[in-house]
């Protein structure tokens, strides 16, 4: 748990657990691999996951977000006429798919959804000293999300972040090796130990700092948070009833300044704040009209 969180959970962050396991098995969910050998293949692949869910895993059934939108911009490196409209067709639909996602709820399926973001929670239960988040590192998801997720594959046609992703390593490669499919594996490169290096590191570092993928990392997160300030779920404050007490930041396990970032598109819309905060200051739900103002308290 980052420092400062509270150990006993109130609010709505009390189901969020119940929510992950959920998500876990509704994005996963075809067993039958199990007796077939042979990874859901069906119309529902078709369909983005709302959360960061490797497609090659042999128990999804349904596509990866950030991988649709590679290969995407992958297929317009093509020279065809066919295949470029077909890149713009798949980019338009995952970016529709990402809009929608983004203007109903903003990051809310990451702290409530995304089965990488709960592996990493898991890790972070082992008992080592926590380590801080510095805020410089969160910059980094904005070059990854433009160079690996758009730029390096419209230049070299391969889908680079997929290559590299621990998510994919975890949910692709580690079952697929430990329950072989019927057809034949390729044999392991070396890009493939690259990869599991990578995410032994990964492993090392959430279980010292609270999520740092979906902090530093991860693509579907950074455009997701963009649309906080413009998503109709959003967290309000009614700073006429705030004693600053700080129980609010306190809580916070991504170390937000609360509440004057409740709309940063850093925040995971995990919902510790709204049950931290002993003044009901901090709430959440769908809502139209203006916001409440977070930046002078009295208003």
């Amino acid at each position: 748990m980052a420092k400062g969180v509270e150990k006993r959970k109130r609010g709505p962050e009390r189901y969020r657990w119940r929510s992950q396991a959920a998500g876990l098995l509704l994005l996963n969910p075809f067993f039958g691999y199990f007796i077939s050998r042979t990874p859901y293949e069906g119309p529902l692949k078709g369909i983005c996951a709302p959360g960061l869910n490797c497609y090659a895993c042999p128990f999804t059934a349904f596509a990866c977000p950030v991988g649709g939108l590679q290969y995407g911009f992958a297929l317009l490196r093509d020279r065809a006429a066919e295949t470029i409209l077909k890149g713009f067709g798949v980019i338009l639909y995952v970016g529709a798919f990402l809009s929608f996602v983004g203007t109903l709820v903003g990051r809310l399926p990451c702290g409530w959804i995304c089965p990488f973001g709960l592996f990493q929670e898991l890790v972070h239960r082992v008992p080592l000293r926590k380590r801080g988040f510095p805020r410089r590192v969160a910059s980094l998801r904005y070059p990854i999300l433009l160079g690996l997720v758009l730029l390096l594959p419209l230049l070299t046609g391969a889908s680079w972040f997929s290559r590299l992703c621990p998510a994919g390593f975890l949910e692709g490669a580690l079952p697929l090796k430990a329950i072989p499919p019927a057809s034949p594996l390729p044999k392991a490169g070396g890009l493939l130990w690259f990869k599991a290096v990578l995410f032994g590191a990964l492993i090392v570092w959430s279980a010292l700092v609270y999520r740092p993928f979906c902090r530093a990392v991860c693509p579907l997160g950074t455009i997701w948070g963009e649309f906080h300030r413009v998503s109709l779920f959003r967290l309000d404050a009614k700073l006429a009833l705030c004693s600053s007490c700080g129980k609010c930041s306190g809580s916070c396990p991504v170390d937000l300044e609360l509440p004057e970032e409740l709309s940063s598109p850093r925040c995971i819309r995990c919902l510790r704040c709204v049950g931290s905060c002993p003044h009901g200051v901090i709430s959440a739900g769908f809502r139209w009209g203006s916001r409440e103002k977070v930046t002078e308290k009295g208003v």
